[in-house]
């Protein structure tokens, strides 16, 4: 089946099913225009064109809100297909190049912070790049993770020999525009016997994806994977401070044969792979087995995955070994192993989990670590409530007002629980709240650092007197 006929078919499908429409009418822009155009053609004759598909796939921000995988991946796919047929845009090769927009900007901070403030140096950019006029833009520090980290390294006479191997992968936004983040995490983990490498790596690799943008999208997934292998093999578990690099990395390059986890250890002598019929994991006892050859099973992986040129056995080591910061945090509470010395945070923190972070399938584990601090109060805002941000799509002219339109509702949300601190992991979501309003947005990682450098050890008086 051919890629538009694809999906021209998995739209008609999702008419006939219907059973995203009252889970995704409300944060989602491409189910309400995709049962429009399926009704106008069923009602006037007149057909879906390919300019009502371009359409549609622009409107797709990727956030995973709709359970179903067919028409998500046939959305993704046609407009990869178009963009290799037809070309990127000179305006998405800009925006979407987020690491070089990032490391230019830290590079020369006064004058990135001059060009993104100033009236006049502001309308050029934005004629130049496509970017909204009453979109706000972050601060740029003095000081990249990057610059930090090597500073910290050189100056630290404790580095390394501690107890865990840690290796960071901390994306574009926390290298270059909020590097308190992952200074925070270093921080947080370092007071957890972790012993942190900030290896070399580049994007993630979504802002491309979500593009169309396959060539680009390859060669930033496999400089980053050859580079976590190694990391690896050296011991280190990789952990992630953004939600959206986790989901890409433990999720997406897993492509359709995530379930095969572990597979390139998992091969008898005798090249035969059993793979269970009823689980989703590879078991040894009381099961039941198809019998498939390596050879035939890494064929129909490669022949139908996006990363297929990327060695899947790498892929799935790399999401095995990679942690959301949160839940490797919470790895350690439940191991006993959490350094629970800090003091409360002050006042009413409400915490939002973001799109990719839900998508993980991890829980809230920034909640149930921030409660574990006594006296803070700690409320999280659940269902499925979406920012708008969509990373770099909510910085274009053509999206922001859609991005406001979906964020509108968690706004609504948020206005009602009235924190003193509004926290989320994702930095893309952070931008957006801080559009949207008047709260302080945190990174619970910030919080939690907090907490620890506030601590005060209890005197032995005071412990006496207990």
């Amino acid at each position: 089946m051919g890629i538009e006929k694809r999906l021209r078919f998995e739209i008609k499908k999702c008419r006939k099913c219907e059973a995203c429409r009252e889970l995704v009418g409300f944060s989602c822009l491409v189910f309400p225009e995709m049962f429009a155009l399926v009704d106008r053609e069923r009602d006037t004759n007149e057909k879906i064109s390919t300019a009502d598909l371009n359409r549609l796939t622009d409107l797709c921000n990727f956030c995973g809100a709709c359970p179903c995988l067919d028409i998500r991946a046939a959305l993704l796919e046609y407009k990869t297909d178009q963009v290799e047929k037809n070309g990127l845009p000179l305006k998405i090769r800009a925006i979407e190049n987020v690491e070089l927009i990032g490391r230019v900007s830290s590079a020369f901070p006064k004058a990135a912070n001059f060009v993104l403030q100033n009236k006049t140096a502001r309308k050029l950019l934005q004629e130049a790049v496509g970017i909204h006029e009453k979109r706000q833009m972050p601060i740029v520090g003095k000081e990249s993770l990057n610059t930090w980290f090597n500073k910290k390294k050189a100056g630290d006479g404790r580095h390394g020999g501690r107890k865990r191997k840690v290796a960071y992968f901390a994306g574009c936004s926390a290298r270059y525009l909020f590097p308190e983040v992952g200074r925070a995490l270093v921080n947080i983990l370092e007071q957890n016997e972790c012993d942190v490498h900030f290896f070399p790596q580049r994007c993630c690799g979504m802002p491309t994806f979500l593009e169309g943008d396959r060539k680009k999208t390859l060669a930033l997934a496999s400089f980053n994977l050859d580079r976590m292998a190694e990391v690896i093999k050296d011991g280190y578990e990789i952990v992630c401070s953004c939600p959206t690099c986790g989901y890409f990395l433990k999720v997406m390059l897993t492509g359709g044969f995530g379930v095969f986890s572990g597979l390139e250890n998992s091969v008898p002598s005798d090249g035969i792979l059993k793979i269970p019929k009823e689980k989703d994991t590879l078991t040894t006892d009381g099961q039941e087995y198809y019998h498939v050859s390596e050879k035939v099973m890494r064929h129909v992986v490669k022949s139908n995955d996006y990363f297929s040129s990327l060695d899947p056995g790498i892929r799935n080591r790399v999401a095995d070994h990679t942690f959301d910061a949160g839940e490797y945090l919470m790895r350690l509470y439940e191991k006993d192993e959490l350094n629970m010395a800090f003091s409360p945070a002050p006042g009413k923190v409400t915490y939002f989990p973001p799109c990719h972070q839900r998508e993980q399938r991890i829980g809230q584990p920034y909640v149930s670590i921030l409660k574990l601090i006594g006296g803070t109060d700690v409320e999280a805002i659940n269902g499925e409530y979406c920012c708008g941000n969509g990373g770099i799509m909510g910085f274009k002219k053509d999206f922001f007002r859609h991005s406001l339109r979906i964020g509108s509702r968690l706004v609504t949300k948020v206005r009602a629980a009235n924190p003193d601190v509004l926290s989320t992991e994702c930095l893309s979501c952070r931008m957006q709240l801080d559009q949207m309003t008047v709260y302080r947005v945190k990174h619970p990682l910030e919080i939690l650092e907090a907490c620890y450098a506030s601590y005060t050890k209890p005197s032995v008086q005071a412990d006496k007197k207990n």
